[in-house]
């Protein structure tokens, strides 16, 4: 096996076992002595991918992000306009709580808080503006981005709800259907264009006639 490929091997044994030591453990308690008798390796050898527990909780934090930015891609792939396309991005966070065991860990379930030592509004901002950006891009193109709306502002906002939508327990998030409704009226007066200065004008001579 060449030295990468078993590399990169050892790698996600390590990072697998990370994470069943944080079910096992939590994120707090969690040792790289725990994670390498997890993973069956030498202590060094976890040293050698991640220096000290943040670090090695850094690389899980990265490899389930890329993992959801992959299946987020799809998810969006087919929707048309940007105001669909976060709300599915929300929803698709939210799915991921209780279906993906390393989200399950650090948010403690449906209706917990966070640990302190989990998932940051920087892991999630991340993510969010890496599936937006194309989107993004061809609202701007077709002049569909509310003024004054930027990627970083729309990412940042969508990381922050999501993380408030998964850590604070509401009647909005007992069923998707339910969170559905909530997002698209909490959403709509963000997208809403406002009308243009001829169609304002054109209105107001209307009314006066």
């Amino acid at each position: 096996m060449p030295e990468t490929t078993k590399s990169n091997t050892t790698r996600e044994r390590i990072l697998l076992a990370a994470i069943a030591c944080y079910g096992e453990h939590g994120v707090e308690e969690t040792t790289l002595e725990h994670v390498a008798a997890k993973a069956d390796v030498g202590r060094s050898t976890v040293y050698r991918h991640a220096k000290n527990k943040r670090e090695l909780l850094n690389k899980v934090l990265l490899r389930d992000a890329e993992h959801a930015l992959a299946e987020l891609d799809v998810a969006t792939r087919y929707f048309e306009s940007l105001e669909d396309v976060v709300l599915e991005s929300i929803l698709f966070l939210m799915r991921r709580r209780n279906s993906y065991e390393m989200q399950h860990i650090l948010y403690g379930g449906a209706q917990q808080t966070t640990q302190g030592a989990g998932l940051t509004i920087d892991a999630l901002t991340q993510v969010t503006t890496a599936a937006l950006q194309q989107h993004f891009d061809k609202a701007l193109a077709n002049n569909t981005v509310p003024p004054g709306l930027t990627l970083p502002m729309l990412a940042d906002w969508v990381g922050r709800i999501t993380m408030s939508l998964h850590s604070q327990a509401s009647p909005y998030t007992e069923s998707e259907s339910a969170l559905r409704d909530y997002l698209r009226v909490v959403l709509s007066p963000i997208f809403r264009l406002p009308p243009s200065t001829d169609n304002t004008v054109q209105t107001q001579q209307e009314n006066l006639t």
